[in-house]
């Protein structure tokens, strides 16, 4: 009798260990269906995967990262002056390359200064507009959403199984130990209720 009540919550700890460890693999296998009697068996990433990467396309642009977002990290007075620092340099660097070398040093700083100074008073609103019509642009033509639900469903299974395990492989561990220490627990209860109520 006393093996038996021992055998119990072990035997019901390996039951709840196996039941989760079946439960995740059946996350990702069997990969095509296979017909049981009384059902079909199917793996629910492979069955799924267009489902699943529409909602994750979804939650992406709705709430993680849309057009407006990106367009709002570009389009700072840091980000505006980084793109007139390099239109500046480049026209600094380009007009000594096409200015005659007979022309005076003193002119050629004049001139660089007088479209240093243009370009710093108008290049604002033109990397504005710039950026405004980009935005519209891309918020007309490009979906992250589509983005996001192509990039998965033409991802190989394997591939996004090892993406999916690669980021929860802790979490996927807890629940298969969760399982094993859930059916110990239950298994003392039962030798509890057998020493309460004998047969």
């Amino acid at each position: 009798m006393n093996y038996q009540l021992i055998a119990i919550p072990v035997i019901s700890a390996f039951i709840g260990y196996l039941t989760n460890v079946i439960a995740i693999k059946l996350l990702f296998w069997p990969r095509k269906p296979i017909n049981l009697l009384l059902f079909k068996l199917h793996g629910l990433l492979p069955k799924r995967q267009a489902e699943i990467a529409t909602s994750i396309g979804e939650l992406v642009e709705e709430q993680l990262l849309s057009i407006d977002d990106l367009f709002d990290k570009i389009n700072t007075d840091e980000m505006r002056e980084k793109i007139i620092t390099i239109i500046s340099n480049v026209f600094h660097d380009r007009l000594h390359e096409v200015m005659p070398r007979i022309i005076p040093d003193k002119l050629v700083h004049l001139i660089e200064d007088s479209l240093e100074k243009v370009l710093r008073q108008e290049a604002g609103n033109f990397i504005s507009n710039v950026l405004e019509l980009g935005h519209e642009y891309l918020t007309q033509e490009i979906s992250v959403k589509k983005i996001v639900e192509d990039k998965i469903n033409n991802c190989n299974l394997d591939e996004l199984e090892i993406m999916i395990r690669g980021v929860s492989s802790t979490e996927l561990r807890f629940i298969e130990l969760l399982g094993g220490i859930l059916g110990f627990i239950i298994g003392i209860v039962q030798v509890g209720i057998l020493l309460l109520f004998p047969i």
